[in-house]
């Protein structure tokens, strides 16, 4: 992708972090190009925040041209995985979150309560989708996906009795999602305006970094939740431990698309002088690792020695503190005064 520039006109500077509007700064990365999946032309420079120590681009696209990044993107096609290999990890996965939090998600296996004890071996090896725990265990009532994509975790919330909402902007990814029934109405995020006040739950799943103004996005967030609503909000850490060992091959760099990346101990402390409560919930770095050693080899596929490789990294890791969790994920709610 190197020898294909991105467009000058389509660039603009960035003077000030967007997070939090300092102008110091140190270069972090350079010339990092879209090894994530190889379908945005030029090279890129992330720059570290003196203050808030977050990532973000300098220059990047901007808004009218950052589309082009997304031309060949990889999601938003259909639902789930295919073929019955795929239904069957699917079935057993859900039979595993059923018991875990004592609700049902279908397809499953449809196993008797007292046999769920056979699927222990089951823990170390499927990671709890982020939000699943309080889509089971709180009160129900509208639920907001900003940046939905093809409606998996919207498939989900209804499943667990949420009246549920998706705001995308891929044309694509609104017509899968739709396509399976869902209410999604593609958009910005500015969308959330009409819906201040109104939401039991936002989810915003790794969104954030790839917006031009993430504070605003941040505030439109919170106005839309109830006095008692939650936010979950999840996005790559500038400060991940990963990063640290990968540098430039990090998988959560992902340029240009990610053009602010936070910081999770600022990140926490912004939402704590809006006056919530911030509750960070582990990530599975896993996968983000095995990726990484691809990316390192600037292959298009992983292998058998990525997996191992990652794997090993992850067990020689010592105890990761949550401001150096490859992902920060926050459960976060208004205090009441």
């Amino acid at each position: 992708m190197a020898c294909e520039p991105w467009p000058t006109d389509g660039l603009e500077a960035v003077a000030h972090c967007p997070y939090c509007g300092s102008a110091e700064r140190t270069l972090a990365h350079k010339g990092v190009e879209d090894w994530a999946f190889g379908c945005a032309p030029g090279q890129w420079n992330y720059w570290s925040c003196g203050r808030c120590q977050s990532l973000y681009l300098h220059p990047r696209p901007t808004a009218a041209t950052i589309g082009r990044a997304y031309a060949r993107y990889y999601t938003h096609a259909g639902a789930g995985g295919s073929g019955r290999s795929g239904n069957w990890k699917q079935r057993l996965r859900n039979e595993w979150w059923s018991h875990t939090l004592d609700t049902s998600i279908q397809p499953r296996l449809g196993l008797p309560r007292a046999l769920g004890w056979t699927l222990a071996w089951l823990k170390p090896h499927i990671a709890e989708p982020f939000g699943l725990r309080q889509w089971a265990q709180a009160p129900k009532g509208l639920l907001i996906d900003v940046g939905c994509g093809n409606g998996e975790k919207l498939k989900l919330a209804a499943q667990l009795g949420w009246q549920t909402l998706g705001i995308e902007m891929d044309a694509s990814a609104v017509h899968a999602a739709q396509a399976q029934g869902l209410h999604v109405v593609q958009g910005g995020y500015e969308s959330l305006e009409q819906y201040a006040g109104q939401a039991a739950c936002v989810v915003c799943s790794h969104v954030l970094e790839h917006v031009h103004q993430p504070v605003h996005l941040l505030r439109l967030l919170l106005a839309a939740l109830k006095p008692e609503g939650v936010l979950l909000l999840s996005a790559p850490n500038a400060a991940s431990h990963l990063r640290q060992h990968y540098r430039e091959n990090w998988r959560g760099l992902e340029a240009p698309r990610h053009l602010a990346i936070p910081d999770a101990v600022w990140l926490k402390d912004w939402l704590r002088d809006q006056g919530f409560a911030c509750t960070q919930v582990p990530s599975f770095a896993l996968e983000t690792a095995i990726e990484s050693e691809r990316i390192a080899r600037r292959a298009t596929d992983v292998t058998q020695d990525d997996v191992a490789a990652a794997k090993l990294l992850l067990r020689r890791a010592k105890e990761v503190r949550p401001e150096n969790d490859d992902m920060v994920q926050l459960v976060c709610t208004r205090v009441v005064a």
